[in-house]
């Protein structure tokens, strides 16, 4: 495709260079540069890309699109400045891959939590239906038939990888695409998703997360409602595929009204809950360590449902993909019955088994709110002690840190605090914040709670104090592959490193 044909039309495509190179892709990260790249270089949170334009020239970049006004005129290539590079980026892409987006009917997900179970989910009832699904989920991408594990520790990969995998789920034949959307894709400082022409936009709930990159709850909310906004994305074809525009939210949310003012008035409302009034609804909810059982209330019938999932919070998230497939056009039946066969998401409340006499669940929860939700579940089907095993992220929301220490001295009966991604903060500092919250919930060190930051470590502590009854959680890593600890990603696999502790233990019986 030509440098021009990218930026035709484009928003911030005003000045554009008269020389008209063949483009081979783009490309933010020089080191990605091939002979007819487009390199688009903008200022990183830990560089900035625009020191590297030599070297992506070098390389063979065909032409540059960047923001700071001191490189004008000093580039060799057909260049662009625009006012911010990064944001610009999606349009690029999308224009690049030829709106991929455009083939297909495009759901996203947003949500502080069960963004992943509901992407799972969601594409699961859609093929209920004779649907083939694309995903992007935190922890596995899927095109058609084919699915594999998302190594890369984004939900929401970059914007090029985004539309070329939409493109490649487009050639494959994808009906639909299911995009897990999180709240730095949305915000407007990177804009990921711009182009993906949404025609389906999902909240699960929001409560708090990531204010370090966001600064405020209220900023936080309207960078999610961003998904919403989306759907009205000027330029898209409102053809026979692309004319039906749907706004889904959980009213058991009490935010969920600035996400339904965030969607064009054009969008269809349909809304789901399990406490208020909405159009799906669950009913007469029972939650075993065995599963879910509810009524449902859907404009397209009534039944009952009866999943493997563990944790009454899936009852939404299940609600959430029931009524996605509903508008999508799935008959009712067929879906429940493909919900009922999931056993469930890896590193989603998955549970081992290894013949031990206690329970042990690995849970991706690392926010305050995934933990009260969590807690709240989990405490009443508690025969014995409730035991957690989890840490913060260094270099991320400290605030949240005592939250989660004194949420789980709340519920817990014993807590064992541990590495989850130090980076380049002091691993013992983060333990002491979250420990300043447990002893808020009247714990003390040694009695109700340890620090032992090696997280192999913790499970084995916390793996030898579990009795008959009892339950060890997991939390905080769930399907992640590795542990940052300074600048150095070191392997990881938490089911793994449970299993091994169980056999060290003596238990060997895989029963699930």
């Amino acid at each position: 495709m030509r440098l021009h044909d990218i930026l035709a039309g484009l928003r911030f495509a005003s000045g554009i260079p008269a020389a008209n190179p063949e483009i081979s892709t783009v490309v933010y990260d020089s080191r990605a540069v091939v002979p007819g790249a487009l390199f688009v270089a903008y200022r990183g949170f830990h560089a900035d890309a625009h020191a590297f334009i030599p070297q992506a020239i070098e390389r063979g970049a065909a032409a540059v699109v960047y923001e700071d006004p001191a490189w004008d005129g000093q580039i060799t290539v057909p260049a662009l400045r625009v006012p911010g590079a990064r944001p610009a980026l999606a349009p690029l892409a999308a224009a690049f891959h030829n709106y991929p987006g455009r083939r297909m009917r495009v759901v996203g997900i947003t949500g502080t939590d069960g963004k992943t179970t509901t992407t799972f989910l969601t594409s699961v009832a859609l093929e209920a239906g004779g649907y083939a699904t694309g995903l992007m989920g935190t922890v596995d991408f899927k095109i058609a038939g084919r699915m594999w594990a998302n190594d890369s520790r984004q939900s929401t990969p970059e914007a090029p990888e985004v539309q070329a995998m939409l493109r490649e789920m487009a050639d494959a034949g994808c009906s639909h695409a299911v995009i897990e959307a999180t709240s730095h894709a949305l915000s407007a400082r990177w804009d990921r998703l711009a182009g993906c022409a949404f025609d389906v936009a999902v909240l699960t709930n929001v409560t708090r997360e990531h204010l370090d990159f966001h600064g405020t709850v209220e900023q936080y909310r309207r960078d999610k409602a961003r998904l919403f906004e989306l759907l009205g994305e000027s330029g898209v074809e409102r053809s026979a595929l692309k004319r039906r525009k749907i706004a889904v939210v959980n009213v058991d949310d009490p935010h969920h009204r600035m996400f339904l003012d965030a969607a064009p008035a054009f969008a269809e409302r349909i809304s789901y809950a399990v406490h208020a009034a909405a159009d799906v609804r669950a009913l007469d909810v029972r939650a075993t360590r065995a599963g879910l059982q509810f009524r449902l209330m859907t404009p397209w019938g009534s039944t009952s449902a009866r999943l493997q999932l563990t944790g009454d919070f899936n009852v939404w998230n299940a609600l959430a993909a029931i009524t996605v497939a509903g508008v999508e056009g799935v008959p009712l039946d067929a879906c429940i019955a493909a919900l009922e066969r999931v056993p469930g998401v890896r590193g989603r409340m998955e549970r081992i088994e290894r013949g031990q006499p206690f329970t042990v669940l690995v849970d991706y929860a690392h926010t305050p709110g995934a933990f009260e939700k969590l807690l709240q579940i989990i405490r009443p089907l508690t025969d014995g002690q409730l035991i957690a095993v989890f840490g913060s992220a260094g270099e991320r929301d400290r605030a949240k840190r005592p939250i989660q220490g004194e949420i789980a001295g709340r519920f817990c009966d014993f807590v064992v605090l541990t590495d989850e991604d130090p980076r380049l903060e002091d691993r013992e500092a983060i333990l002491a914040e979250i420990a300043a919250g447990v002893e808020a919930a009247g714990m003390r060190a040694g009695d109700g709670y340890v620090c032992i930051p090696d997280r192999a470590a913790a499970i084995r502590a916390a793996f030898a104090r579990a009795r008959p009854g009892d339950i060890v959680l997991l939390l905080g890593k769930g399907h992640e592959a590795s542990i940052i600890s300074g600048t150095v990603s070191l392997p990881w696999n938490e089911t793994a490193e449970a299993r091994r502790a169980l056999a060290e233990m003596g238990y060997h019986n895989a029963l699930a």
